[in-house]
């Protein structure tokens, strides 16, 4: 039963969430379509086929990432990368980019627990890295 609930909710949550980041693809490569030509016409042909192209490898990459063996592979691969970057990586960045901000920008010993908080986020993120493909691999 709960894979079956788990099977509804990404029915609904990844439309969602693969629009969000197809929006934020085409942005990054494409421009955000304010672009004109030098006559002052938009070229809507040419860009709707370059967002066509990016949805097509958006969905590719979806099904390629589908086709490893299993969808617990994935979503440890996916959610260990993503949350021990966003929980051990990114905010001794942040702590230190504010403290040099504010400071004269040079080392201050003061930093040195936030480097290590990052470092083991950088194990940590290795760790799931490595493990996970040597699973799908084996």
């Amino acid at each position: 039963a709960l894979k079956i609930l788990l099977c509804v909710d990404l029915l609904f949550t990844f439309p969602v969430v693969f629009s969000s980041g197809r929006q934020i693809l085409e942005n990054v490569l494409i421009g955000d379509g304010t672009d004109k030509k030098e006559g002052g016409e938009d070229d809507s042909a040419s860009l709707a086929l370059s967002r066509t192209a990016v949805t097509g490898g958006a969905v590719a990459t979806c099904f390629g990432l589908s086709q490893v063996g299993g969808f617990g592979v994935v979503a440890n691969l996916i959610g260990g990368v993503a949350q021990g970057t966003l929980a051990f990586i990114i905010p001794p960045a942040i702590a230190v980019a504010l403290s040099r901000r504010n400071g004269d920008g040079s080392f201050d010993a003061s930093e040195i627990p936030q480097f290590m908080i990052g470092t083991f986020g950088v194990a940590v993120v290795s760790s799931v890295t490595y493990f996970t493909l040597v699973e799908v691999l084996s």
